[in-house]
């Protein structure tokens, strides 16, 4: 005999099978959904850590911030100094070269043959006028001149003849230049 089975077995199992795949998929998706949130939850934790890193990383910034401030600051003072030190130490070799241009004039001038009546220095122009018995005598004292450190060069601007105390003598100018030497030239 036929049997013959009405109910809808393939129907049923049809069904029981997509109810299984429903129920892998939810629990598919729940898993998903459980590692997403757990990433999440790790990326908030890094995050936060970054936040705070970043937090202590600007308040160190604002430390240094006023410790570069403090430097410039520092780096200006020195500056400042450094062009003060450099105008004192100008000042000082100005005043030791007219001391040393002066001392220079005293030593080389013929005493017995001739004087100054002016002497005048401006920068590094030195104007020399006066009398002398010759003009031998006005020569060599050039001559002399042009032999010292100090003096660079000698130019004779005029002389003249010119009574004096009942005698003819020269009278004269000189102009010369002044400046340091070279460390070399210097022998103290």
């Amino acid at each position: 005999m036929v049997r013959i089975n009405l109910l809808p077995v393939r129907e049923i199992r049809h069904r029981l099978k997509a109810r299984k795949e429903i129920i892998i998929f939810a629990i598919c998706f729940i898993c998903f959904l459980g590692v997403l949130a757990l990433f999440s939850g790790q990326q908030s934790g890094e995050t936060d850590k970054l936040q705070k890193e970043l937090v202590g990383v600007k308040a160190k910034i604002a430390l240094h911030e006023k410790t570069l401030a403090r430097m410039k600051k520092l780096e200006q003072d020195k500056a400042l100094l450094e062009t003060q030190i450099g105008i004192i130490d100008k000042l000082k070799v100005e005043s030791s070269l007219t001391v040393r241009v002066l001392d220079e004039v005293a030593r080389i001038i013929p005493n017995q043959r001739m004087w100054l009546s002016s002497l005048a220095q401006q920068g590094s122009s030195l104007k020399l006028s006066g009398m002398a018995l010759d003009n031998l005598t006005i020569a060599g004292f050039m001559e002399d001149l042009k032999q010292s450190p100090y003096i660079k060069s000698v130019t004779l601007a005029n002389a003249s003849l010119k009574a004096y105390a009942g005698r003819d003598l020269k009278s004269f100018s000189l102009s010369c230049t002044v400046g340091m030497p070279d460390k070399e030239q210097v022998t103290e």
